[in-house]
């Protein structure tokens, strides 16, 4: 069996291009939503319905980050080998079976296997649409388009807890089925608006799944030798762990020095999901053709200035939405930033698996912030904490920084004739 390796780059035309973009942000959209609508139910569902009681309902996060983990380089190197396309198609199928499918579950172990399968399939989800966007796009324009995908996240992210809520009302466990459902529409628009690989790039050759399989170990090991990749996931994990900071800790850190109900708390993350919506795509066109370098450490440093911000939380609540939206421009600017520098100079053929190496550090942040932001603040005060967001905030910009002026390492695996982009 045969498919087509994915090319540098798109050979269709502007006209062409459009709709299979529009596509790709249809499916993250509903990927998005589907997220929104499972995420604020599931240790509540835990608890009632899939019999796991206390801390245990938390262990379904555990198995979905170790899915996600483990299984994300493996399937960025396996989009790289069989397909992006292809492999989006079987990842979004795979997400719609594991999470659709616990509408019929009633018991701890069939949970834990379908979130723990879940994870392993979109643990190659993101990283392969954001290849197929590079794919599409001329390097001038993937600020732009991934500026635009982060958009149509923050809609889905906003909108998906309302439709849960709605869904709710019907069952708990309908939220899974709603979740499925929307994730089904997913793989119909893949399968029918998503160009394949080889009308993205008809000079592509065609190869042997089963033996191109083999080289996903190869792929792997081939990246962790890039130093430019390593800085980045570096960066990227510094900034990810100081952001489950303020996403998973906050809420206990920020009532040690001022009064926060949960509702209050809630609405800093919308005012930061608006502020996504209304301010990225400007933000992007601001960043267009601006050195990456420098754009990054900004970003960085915007992020770290944002969360030490939550320092002064008691001089009232006005101060925590400025230091929202502080580091909210900061996400907008590093974010699509480092996706356009990965996928500019991931080497032909490996645009997947560095996109799935880049979001290993969200993986990273998620395994490792939670507990240390706690652990810092039981050595130290709350305010402590979040002053430590800035170095941190200012070591990932400098990493970053520093990889986008090292060289492009040689890719021993890069056919003949398709050598990497020059930096």
């Amino acid at each position: 069996m045969t498919a087509p390796v994915p090319g540098p780059r798109s050979s269709l035309t502007a006209r062409q291009v459009r709709p299979a973009f529009r596509a790709l942000l249809a499916v993250r959209l509903l990927g998005a939503l589907a997220n929104g609508v499972m995420l604020p139910f599931v240790i509540l569902w835990a608890h009632r319905v899939g019999g796991l009681s206390g801390a245990a309902a938390g262990t379904l996060f555990l198995v979905q980050a170790a899915g996600e983990f483990t299984g994300g380089l493996a399937g960025g190197a396996l989009a790289d080998r069989i397909g992006h396309r292809r492999m989006l198609l079987l990842s979004t199928t795979g997400m719609a079976l594991g999470y659709g499918s616990l509408f019929l579950v009633h018991h701890p172990v069939p949970a834990l296997g379908l979130f723990l399968a879940a994870g392993l399939f979109e643990s190659a989800f993101h990283p392969t649409i954001a290849a197929l966007i590079g794919d599409l796009h001329a390097d001038e324009d993937l600020h732009h388009a991934y500026g635009l995908t982060r958009v149509v996240a923050g809609i889905g992210g906003v909108l998906g807890p309302i439709l849960g809520a709605a869904a709710v009302t019907l069952s708990l466990s309908s939220v899974f089925a709603t979740a499925g459902v929307l994730l089904v529409g997913a793989v119909l628009i893949v399968f029918t608006a998503v160009p394949s690989d080889r009308v993205i790039d008809p000079e592509t050759a065609e190869a042997n799944i089963g033996e191109e399989a083999k080289a996903v170990y190869g792929a792997l090991t081939q990246i962790l030798r890039d130093r430019r990749l390593a800085l980045l996931v570096l960066g990227g994990s510094l900034l990810s762990i100081t952001f489950t900071w303020w996403e998973a800790d906050g809420l206990v850190l920020l009532n040690r020095v001022h009064s926060l109900d949960t509702t209050a708390y809630a609405a800093l993350f919308a005012v930061d999901a608006l502020a996504i919506i209304v301010f990225q795509l400007p933000v992007s066109r601001w960043a267009r053709g601006r050195d990456t370098g420098r754009l990054l450490f900004l970003g960085a440093a915007l992020q770290g200035i944002g969360l030490a911000g939550f320092a002064a939380a008691g001089l009232g609540y006005p101060v925590l939405v400025v230091a929202v939206l502080v580091a909210s421009f900061g996400m907008m600017i590093y974010g699509p930033t480092t996706s356009a520098f990965t996928s500019r100079h991931a080497p032909p053929g490996r645009s997947a698996t560095y996109q799935a190496a880049l979001s290993t550090s969200q993986d990273i942040g998620t395994a490792i912030g939670p507990t240390s932001g706690l652990a810092l603040a039981r050595v130290g005060t709350p305010a402590l904490v979040w002053l430590s967001a800035l170095p941190l905030g200012l070591l990932a910009g400098l990493a970053t920084a520093r990889a986008t002026r090292l060289p492009a390492r040689p890719d021993p695996g890069t056919a003949a004739g398709h050598n990497p982009r020059p930096s």
